[in-house]
């Protein structure tokens, strides 16, 4: 039997490899959608940084525009002040078009974006627990963090079929 201690060089390889001691669970909407205990909820800032894409906040040429994501910088901009919800679904929306390297806009990347962002950010044990709580998806999406367009968008593809278990 050995009364050795482990050499303090063996916490180096643990403090060095950060992602092995956050969770034992995967995160939702990235790792897989298949939703559980295990699963964590989507965090587009990690998720961001997981694929080393940087976001920069700054003012945009249109008003309209919350955030862009630019193929020719590699970047995600991001108007500052913006709602927790609103940052949080267009940083998602952003990373879907890096993803898929998208260099211009057109509806079908728009709608795809729209699609994988609404499906990141909404699991379906979120909707169980709301069940029967309220019918009013601007609340849901309140309590979610989400916008209503993320909501309305994840409802239609539920009564599409394209979500095939929510509550």
């Amino acid at each position: 039997m050995s009364n050795a201690q482990p050499a303090w060089d063996d916490l180096a390889d643990f403090v060095e490899a950060p992602h092995l001691h956050r969770t034992t669970g995967y995160m939702y909407g990235v790792d897989s959608f298949q939703d559980g205990p295990c699963a964590r909820s989507y965090d587009p800032w990690e998720h961001a940084d997981m694929l080393d894409l940087p976001v920069i906040f700054r003012d945009l040429p249109d008003e309209n525009m919350v955030a862009a994501y630019s193929h020719l910088h590699g970047v995600v901009f991001v108007r500052p002040n913006l709602h927790s919800a609103t940052e949080r679904c267009a940083l998602t929306h952003e990373i879907v078009h890096f993803e898929n390297h998208d260099v211009g806009t057109t509806k079908a990347q728009e709608d795809r974006a729209d699609r994988i962002a609404a499906r990141r950010l909404i699991r379906p044990s979120q909707i169980d627990r709301l069940y029967g709580l309220t019918e009013d998806p601007a609340v849901i999406a309140l309590e979610l963090n989400v916008t209503e367009k993320v909501m309305r968008t994840f409802m239609r593809m539920v009564r599409q079929g394209r979500i095939s278990r929510y509550a």
